[in-house]
């Protein structure tokens, strides 16, 4: 019999082991529960980053788009008033052909495209008894805008008044003028305004709409000589 083998007495009993008592374990979660949480999470931090990220680059881009508008229109502003550029129409300098320059003491003609209106007075063409002072004739350019509220005022080659037909009348208030643009009439403060005339070796014109003159009763002395 081997040394280690303990002999057991008669009558004894082996004592039983001592018994260690473990805790119940928690019920775990589904894995498959846990990972869409984690998921969801992620996804949730994730939107949240973009937001955050597409706001600053937001903000830093209309800051400097800010910026470089104001720059570029400041840059645009000083090169327009260093090197002006040649404008055309109203606000510039326009050229009126030889065939549509009025014949002396005819009908205005109406440049659209200029806001005024071309106009070829005889020497006793332009005042009318008190109003107004007749120069030389020849080639005026009358501001269609009327000094009184800013109306267009036509021509009206039927208009009669104080026993004469053909007059620049405001349809607005009545305010009327003669074929030189002064007033004899109504609320308007002065005569129409004219516009610098050039007559050129070809016979046109060129009208500076860009330059205007205040209305006053010399505008019949202000028509520039055409022989064209």
């Amino acid at each position: 019999m081997a040394e280690d083998e303990v002999t057991k007495q008669p009558g004894e009993d082996a004592a039983p082991a001592a018994e260690v008592a473990v805790p119940a374990a928690p019920p775990a979660a589904p894995l498959a529960n846990l990972d869409d949480r984690v998921r969801a999470r992620h996804e949730r931090m994730a939107r949240g980053g973009a937001y955050e990220i597409s706001r600053r680059g937001f903000l830093r881009g209309g800051f400097f788009g800010a910026m470089g508008l104001t720059l570029l229109a400041t840059g645009y502003s000083f090169w327009n008033f260093m090197w002006p550029r040649k404008l055309l129409g109203f606000g510039g300098v326009l050229t009126v052909s030889k065939e549509r320059v009025p014949k002396p003491g005819t009908e205005p003609v109406r440049i659209l495209e200029g806001k005024f209106w071309l106009v070829n007075i005889k020497p006793d063409e332009g005042a009318f008894g008190d109003f107004g002072e007749n120069g030389k004739g020849g080639l005026l350019a009358l501001y269609q805008k009327c000094p009184h509220l800013g109306c267009t005022v036509p021509w009206v080659g039927t208009f009669q008044f104080q026993g004469q037909t053909g007059w620049f009348r405001c349809p607005c208030h009545g305010s009327t003028y003669t074929k030189g643009g002064v007033r004899v009439f109504g609320p308007a403060p002065r005569p129409l305004d004219t516009m610098l005339v050039k007559v050129n070796s070809n016979g046109s014109v060129e009208v500076d709409t860009g330059k205007i003159t205040q209305g006053a009763a010399d505008n019949p002395k202000r028509a520039v000589p055409y022989n064209a």
